[in-house]
């Protein structure tokens, strides 16, 4: 094999390795059982793959407990740019078009340990190969719906961020309590599955 194609191929899997990209490659099929019927297949299947799931949110609560010095609750909320007064009238200012999303704000509406900040957390979209992706459960939020940011210590950003889980998804008994008073209050979300 010529040495081109090999630094290829180790420079691809080097990417793939560190892209957020990965995250949205599909499960591997649960393989089928010797002489298992077709329906018996696909309620196993469902199982396995729900419980894959939850063992995967877990894991994230786990590990953004362990090492958040910052954690609150956040609300998605519309903004844009305030209107400018253009003789003695206002007119909206124009948003250029973009190729890729423009970013989602949050709120900070409750706090369970860090410094606390009132300021609007601007998180954006990365285009990957599965499409405009954002940290966490945030990809496809509605105005109004709810999370549990983790941070890392420091002042609030996008970049101290280290995982956002939807407020109804959050089930570690760490944080029970702390959600209990705001679960139900986010729009409806299909695209999250429990």
């Amino acid at each position: 094999m010529p040495w081109r194609v090999s630094l290829a191929i180790c420079l691809s899997v080097m990417a793939y390795a560190i892209s957020p990209a990965h995250a949205c490659m599909p499960m591997p099929a649960e393989p089928r059982l010797p002489n298992e019927s077709d329906e018996a297949y696909k309620l196993r299947a469902e199982a396995v793959g729900r419980e894959r799931i939850a063992a995967q949110l877990r894991d994230r609560q786990a590990y953004a407990l362990q090492q958040a010095d910052t954690i609150f609750i956040a609300r998605d909320t519309p903004w844009s740019p305030r209107p400018r007064m253009r003789r003695g009238r206002l007119t909206p200012i124009p948003l250029p078009r973009f190729p890729y999303s423009l970013p989602t704000y949050f709120k900070p509406i409750d706090w369970f340990r860090g410094s606390q900040s009132k300021a609007l957390l601007r998180v954006s979209s990365a285009n990957t190969t599965c499409g405009s992706m954002s940290i966490g459960d945030t990809t496809f939020s509605q105005a109004g719906s709810l999370y549990v940011f983790f941070a890392h210590k420091g002042p609030l950003s996008e970049k101290m961020l280290i995982d956002a889980i939807a407020v109804d998804r959050i089930d570690d008994p760490a944080l029970m309590a702390f959600v209990a008073k705001y679960r139900g209050k986010s729009p409806p979300d299909p695209t999250l599955s429990r």
